[in-house]
């Protein structure tokens, strides 16, 4: 008798047991689907689900109760302050019912905001090496860059961890996700066009005004994931694209040195031969 109860007493607990651990691993698929369907996070949608104004969680409950019911409601707005301090895990699966209301309330710059970092880590990149003659403008410089930032735009295909967030937070609003691309594309181009600009003027100007002295100079330009690197050669003309470039040895030490100093009284990151 006492075997047979003892069997039934590890039975009962072993089925306990088994039933938290499937309760367990359910919260880790359902997190991980959340996780994967907001494009690699979720907590800054929990972050900003916990700054909403108690107004604002008004109409994200009314909605919630709507679609889930009243008592699926009552437990959420009781779970709140927990799920807020951290005391209580908010499972997957009321996260993902929860942040689904989200999207159509949220000003667009947050939802900028909440797509900088994933943009950050999957933007497009991009390599090219320019040859600049000291006939060059730096208009003609500039406008040869963009055309080549363009081209690795167009080219652009979205990484789907960032396609799953700009699907959750256009909301199936085809404008608003290309709002949200476009925003980054633009971003990205101003960017590095920007850093061109402010910084080829001062190159040219030396290159020209010591191109008996300096054969070449190399600047490398890093903004984001794209990496350029233009090369200033007094023996060149205009603009060119260039894959490998064929470093030359400097005239002698000397000029090397007198390069050298005027560049870094300029405060250039150069490269000179």
């Amino acid at each position: 008798m006492s075997r047979g109860y003892g069997y039934r007493r590890r039975s009962r607990h072993g089925r306990s047991n088994n039933a938290g651990l499937e309760r367990a691993r359910e919260h880790i698929r359902q997190a991980k689907e959340l996780s994967a369907e907001l494009g690699g996070t979720d907590e800054d949608v929990k972050e900003y689900f916990f700054s909403l104004s108690p107004a604002e969680l008004k109409v994200v409950f009314d909605e919630y109760e709507r679609r889930h019911g009243q008592l699926k409601r009552e437990y959420a707005e009781e779970a709140m302050p927990l799920w807020k301090s951290r005391v209580r895990h908010m499972s997957g699966l009321v996260a993902g019912r929860l942040f689904d209301l989200l999207p159509p309330s949220m000003p667009l710059d947050t939802k900028y905001g909440m797509v900088k970092t994933l943009w950050k880590k999957h933007c497009p990149g991009s390599n090219r090496f320019v040859v600049v003659g000291p006939d060059a403008t730096v208009e003609a410089v500039s406008a040869f860059v963009e055309s080549h930032l363009m081209e690795v735009v167009l080219n652009y295909k979205i990484p789907e961890p960032l396609e799953r967030r700009f699907r959750w937070l256009s909301t199936g609003d085809v404008n608003i996700y290309q709002q949200l691309l476009n925003h980054f594309l633009e971003t990205e181009k101003q960017l590095v066009i920007d850093g061109v600009r402010r910084q080829i003027p001062i190159l040219l100007q030396h290159l020209r005004q010591n191109g008996d002295i300096t054969r070449a100079l190399t600047k490398h330009i890093e903004i984001g994931k794209h990496h350029l690197e233009l090369t200033f050669d007094s023996g060149a003309t205009g603009v060119k694209n260039q894959e490998a470039i064929i470093r030359r040895p400097a005239k002698s030490g000397c000029m090397v040195l007198v390069a050298a100093c005027v560049m870094a009284a300029l405060g250039v990151a150069w490269y000179c031969w």
